[in-house]
């Protein structure tokens, strides 16, 4: 099932991201913070902003401005733009991987569990539109990522799907002919295809074609994964 945020969710969501306390400072500065709690205020003022303009009109003297903080204090911790938005993108895979770990736990099958992953990551597009844009401009060829942390979490995304693979495989519930990491590979590219397809092409969709969106959503990952079933 597609499930969009309501408003208190999406609050919820950014508390876990950044506790209350920083988000509450941050209209307020403040002079006696730790380097910690500076930069999460600022990371959590980009967030706010990556938000209210998306990725095409973000500037780091909106964050500035968002954050309340002095620009030369800011450019103590991030010297350009990409920067800044190389530390969200941490913030944005942190939360893509929690929803994995949440939508995928309810099953114990392989193939159920990955079905399952499909649905969560439309959903996740569909709650956080603008942390995905992020994490597709960040993956371009020509963006250098040199946030460890990024790596970090990138590797165990693809640990996580790769385990329920192999796990999949062992229990005689997916095709052991297929290797784990084109499965996961092709997953991972056949889903972010369909959101593109999908979101570029939604009302032509249901216009001409008289086609759900989530019903589109849930073919997709019905057949994706079908032909892995052992």
């Amino acid at each position: 099932m597609l499930t969009k945020m309501t408003g208190s969710q999406f609050i919820n969501t950014m508390t876990i991201l950044y506790p209350m306390c920083i988000l509450q400072s941050m209209s307020k500065g403040g002079k006696h913070v730790s380097p910690e709690t500076r930069r999460n205020q600022i990371l959590a003022a980009a967030d706010l902003v990556l938000i209210e303009v998306g990725i095409e009109r973000f500037t780091i003297d909106l964050v500035i401005e968002k954050a309340g903080i002095a620009k030369g204090t800011v450019y103590n911790y991030y010297k350009s733009k990409d920067e800044v938005l190389s530390d969200l993108s941490v913030k944005a895979l942190t939360l893509l991987h929690e929803e994995f770990k949440k939508g995928t736990a309810p099953y114990e099958n392989g193939v159920d569990k990955l079905r399952a992953l499909c649905i969560t990551n439309y959903n996740y597009y569909l709650n956080y539109p603008d942390y995905y844009k992020l994490v597709s401009f960040i993956e371009r060829p020509e963006f250098d990522i040199n946030t460890r942390a990024y790596r970090k979490l990138s590797y165990s995304i693809q640990n996580f799907v790769s385990e329920i693979i192999t796990t999949g495989q062992k229990k005689g519930e997916i095709k052991t002919s297929m290797d784990p990491n084109s499965i996961n590979y092709v997953i991972w590219a056949s889903c972010i295809g369909v959101v593109q397809f999908v979101e570029s092409r939604k009302k032509l969709l249901k216009n001409h074609h008289e086609l759900d969106v989530e019903e589109v959503i849930h073919t997709f990952s019905d057949m994706i994964t079908r032909g892995i079933v052992a």
